[in-house]
């Protein structure tokens, strides 16, 4: 993949404080249109998004996007322990959705360690993405996998497409 592969799309969202804010994902063109039409669907719905940002913004660092709960997508870097295999957030086919009150969690493994808080998945916290909700059925209409349905690990923050060859 190539960076004029990449798409920088500029979506319209709800934040925490249920006011209708803009921020930008960067994509895959491949998935660019689907990406918008899903994101258009969760404005309509209502659902909160703290904030989002290229991680760019963030220096790069995934730690750091994830702690300050930024909702992304193009990241080139690792599968989350898994060194030098890289993560579909490198193709901009994988985005991370409201990371902190969504967290990853592998054995005692918290990712980012503040989500620790947010744990309890029967409960709804803001921007919470639960088994059979809204944002999860919208992804899974288009193709899109949810972490949250993993067996060997739960990244509740993560949706994916992977290339299919």
């Amino acid at each position: 993949m190539s960076p004029d592969e990449l798409r920088q799309l500029t979506l319209s969202y709800w934040n925490f404080d249920r006011q209708p804010m803009t921020g930008v994902l960067v994509v895959d063109q491949d998935v660019a249109q689907e990406v918008v039409g899903i994101f258009h669907e969760l404005f309509q719905h209502g659902f909160l998004i703290e904030k989002m940002t290229p991680v760019e913004d963030y220096q790069g660092s995934d730690d750091a996007s994830m702690a300050a709960n930024n909702t992304s997508a193009f990241n080139c870097r690792d599968v989350t322990g898994q060194p030098g295999k890289f993560s579909n957030h490198s193709w901009g086919r994988a985005i991370d959705i409201n990371p902190l009150t969504n967290p990853y969690i592998k054995g005692d493994k918290v990712l980012p360690p503040e989500g620790k808080q947010y744990l309890d998945r029967t409960k709804a916290f803001p921007g919470s993405i639960l088994a059979d909700s809204f944002i999860v059925k919208r992804f899974a209409e288009k193709g899109w996998t949810w972490g949250g349905s993993w067996s060997d690990r739960k990244d509740y923050q993560h949706f994916e497409k992977p290339v299919t060859h």
